[in-house]
């Protein structure tokens, strides 16, 4: 599997604590099956970017030396969470935060009070400079959460969405819950990742939580998600399509 959103670079953002923290999240990455996991710290501000890297690829770096000091047997990639507001607008580069130097983005919004045309604002910024956006974990939004035609709008205009895997497990809430699993049965969603934060809390054991996924998503699109469609955004190719359905809100 390919873990494409994991905060697991220490002392960067509110993920691993330290070294240490991150080293252990690596071995239950393995011990899970995760054998590639991005690193995807959030950026709150677009005018650090250059700082932000360098900080970044240096705990990168770091990391993988003690990794393979360990033999650990987990690969890292370079990405980024980019809060997304008012401030795309006056972006110099973007390029700098995609994942693995690709054409892909991980976004994330305002957690609620965001309409619909804000977030096509924002998103079309994103993509006139040639950059495809991926909306992290959709169904923790409370305007998603109350209208699924939104999610419908935006897939239908060729939006990727990551769930995280803990709201497929019902471990983040019933309204989460409801969303992922009918974005993820219906195919809307491309990606399941952990956004993992430490080792205890918002873990990245993934197997465990897949035990609780719900039986009738089929196994096909648990692979395109856990594994073809990041290993894509990787090689900075297409992602897989699964057969897209709209969602309606029980």
């Amino acid at each position: 599997m390919i873990d494409i959103h994991s905060h697991i670079l220490n002392n960067i953002d509110d993920g691993a604590r330290d070294l240490e923290a991150s080293l252990k999240m690596c071995r239950i990455a393995q011990e899970n099956g995760i054998d590639r996991i991005v690193a995807t710290p959030h950026v709150r501000t677009m005018d650090n970017a250059a700082a932000f890297t360098e900080k970044r690829d240096e705990r990168i770096r770091v990391l993988r030396e003690r990794l393979a000091e360990e033999s650990i047997a987990v690969e890292i990639f370079p990405g980024a969470e980019v809060f997304i507001d008012d401030d795309i607008f006056f972006a110099d580069d973007l390029t700098r935060l995609t994942i693995n130097s690709s054409r892909y983005l991980l976004v994330e919004f305002s957690f609620r009070n965001l309409r619909l045309r804000k977030i096509y604002e924002y998103l079309d910024e994103i993509v006139k400079t040639g950059l495809v956006p991926i909306i992290a974990h959709p169904e923790r939004y409370e305007y998603f959460q109350e209208d699924y035609d939104a999610v419908n709008s935006l897939a239908k205009n060729g939006v990727l969405f990551q769930l995280n895997a803990a709201s497929l497990a019902s471990l983040d809430g019933r309204r989460e819950f409801e969303l992922a699993y009918s974005m993820a049965y219906n195919g809307l969603a491309s990606f399941i990742g952990t956004d993992a934060h430490s080792p205890v809390h918002r873990s990245n054991n993934i197997a465990q939580m897949m035990q609780f996924f719900p039986a009738d998503i089929s196994p096909h699109k648990l692979e395109v998600m856990l594994h073809d469609s990041a290993k894509a955004v990787l090689a900075d190719e297409a992602v897989p399509r699964l057969g897209r359905k709209q969602i309606s809100r029980r």
